[in-house]
């Protein structure tokens, strides 16, 4: 075996064993915010619940914060692909759809949800988990206006601006649902509502 073949093999083992590490610890960070709340962990009891180092939970998340942050985005990310498993008919109804699996999502950790939006609120890092989130989410809305534009569904508009309504109108939604003011049945209703004012369908 080549030096250079021996080296890949290494790289790809470390990398496979840092991956598992890092699973490892987002596991148990879930399982001990789950028991404790956000506010009362510490990277010393995920550590214990992981069986590792401190120093080993900080080098893959240098921060709570950036911890939290990444368990709220795998949240988000698994509601996002159960979201697509359907397409309703009109252009708002797919809008409220996806917007629904992300409530339901946020819901299921709402002390997790309400401490990550309130960090990350006016401080996202270029690259953090939020960050690419919310670029991945802002392509997929300018695409989906895109397409019902071309198809007629909805009155022409810049998908920018398009992008920047719906988010304004769907993280208010969100704010005030997980402070408790909307129902679940409430927040849809309320959303549905004002993305049809926003969006003029079948023009």
């Amino acid at each position: 075996m080549s030096t250079l073949t021996e080296y890949a093999h290494y790289m790809t083992s470390r990398d496979v064993a840092k991956a598992a590490t890092r699973a490892q610890i987002l596991e148990a960070a879930r399982a001990v915010i789950g028991e404790k709340g956000l506010a009362r962990t510490t990277a010393r009891d995920i550590a214990r619940d992981a069986h590792v180092a401190v120093g080993t939970v900080f080098l893959h998340f240098p921060t709570m914060a950036r911890l939290a942050e990444t368990l709220l985005d795998d949240i988000v990310a698994a509601a996002l692909q159960r979201a697509d498993a359907a397409q309703p008919e009109t252009f708002v109804a797919r809008l409220v759809h996806i917007a629904e699996h992300l409530y339901d999502a946020y819901d299921t950790d709402a002390d997790l949800s309400r401490h990550v939006i309130a960090a990350s609120l006016f401080e996202v890092s270029e690259g953090s988990p939020s960050h690419v989130q919310l670029a991945e989410f802002q392509r997929r809305i300018m695409a989906a206006t895109e397409g019902a534009i071309a198809a007629g569904e909805i009155a022409p508009i810049d998908p920018n601006v398009a992008f920047v309504g719906f988010f304004s109108l769907y993280f208010g939604v969100l704010v005030d649902s997980l402070r408790g003011q909307l129902s679940r049945d409430a927040r849809s209703d309320v959303l549905r509502e004002l993305l049809e004012r926003l969006f003029q369908e079948g023009h």
